[in-house]
């Protein structure tokens, strides 16, 4: 299983802060599944696999870990 922590607004319109899907799949398939989920921004998100960030392509195997990482700005 591919562990997904979840944190600000992704964590709020999942309520929850982490959960578990099976692997292997890639991160454009979990932006997917969060978009199917109902997360806003999907589109935006950054993805980091075992602390390490990742594009689209990236195939995520069982016991990764994936943080869903979403934009933010300053000001």
């Amino acid at each position: 299983m591919i562990e997904v922590l979840c944190f600000a607004h992704v964590a709020e319109e999942l309520a929850t802060r982490s959960y578990a899907v099976a692997g292997p799949q890639t991160l454009a398939a979990l932006r997917a599944d969060l978009a199917d989920r109902g997360v806003s921004g999907a589109e935006r998100l950054m993805f980091a696999v075992n602390e390490r960030y990742e594009t689209d392509t990236y195939l995520v195997e069982d016991g990764d870990t994936v943080a869903v990482i979403p934009m933010v700005s300053g000001g």
